[in-house]
């Protein structure tokens, strides 16, 4: 291809690929080409290190490159029999992701705010309506014991607890995830969760309503 060298438009014509960039210094395998339609791809030692793209920035480690996040207001409850799981699946608080690269991760953060008569409640992340069971999201395996991600003590039907949520996982594909919370509780039978209020369902202004939320966000490898 001719290479073209305009005073309006600039140089244009020749593209370079990674392994051999058109625009370089003296090391031949290092620099910039411009390989594809809307494509701009960074090199060293003949390697691809970053790439720009209608898709935006691939390749630099530990960018965020997007984020999908979802908040609960309403209160809502479920009648979950003794170790029995309660899937909490809705559009309110799932959130949908597909990853632009494989390699790279996905940090999960948010925050459960539940209610229940004195049981321990606890949390665990699903994809696509299965745990996720990657060492980033569950704790170690203890006996008969459930591995989960989270947990807590609501005590006394008129407390509260927030389970704060933190996972780091591999990406390991390119397919839609949805990400969603399962729980479960300690108690010897069927028992209310409530998600948002307290177990007590009194009016007043010594008590509150509150949000639970998920957010997923790319991380470049």
């Amino acid at each position: 291809m001719a290479l073209n060298i305009n005073g309006t438009t600039g140089i244009s014509g020749v593209e370079g690929s990674v392994s051999a960039p058109v625009l370089t210094g003296t090391d031949s395998n290092c620099g910039i080409s411009f390989p594809a339609a809307d494509t701009i791809k960074f090199s060293t030692g003949g390697v691809e290190r970053m790439s720009i793209t209608n898709s935006g920035v691939s390749g630099v480690g530990g960018k965020i490159l997007q984020v999908v996040s979802t908040t609960k207001t309403a209160a809502v409850s479920n009648a979950t029999a003794a170790a029995s799981l309660w899937s909490y699946n809705d559009a309110s608080l799932r959130a949908t992701i597909t990853a632009s690269s494989a390699s790279n991760f996905f940090k999960i953060t948010g925050q459960i705010v539940t209610g229940s008569n004195g049981l321990a409640v606890s949390v665990i992340l699903y994809d696509n309506g299965s745990a996720v069971t990657t060492a980033g999201a569950l704790g170690d395996a203890s006996g008969s014991t459930r591995r989960s991600l989270g947990g807590t003590d609501n005590g006394s039907g008129e407390g509260v607890a927030t389970i704060p949520v933190h996972a780091y996982i591999s990406c390991a594909d390119t397919n839609e995830h949805k990400f969603h919370y399962v729980f479960y509780h300690n108690g010897g039978g069927t028992n209310d969760i409530f998600l948002n209020r307290p177990y007590s369902g009194t009016d007043s202004n010594k008590r509150g309503r509150y949000i639970s939320n998920i957010t997923v966000e790319e991380v470049s490898a």
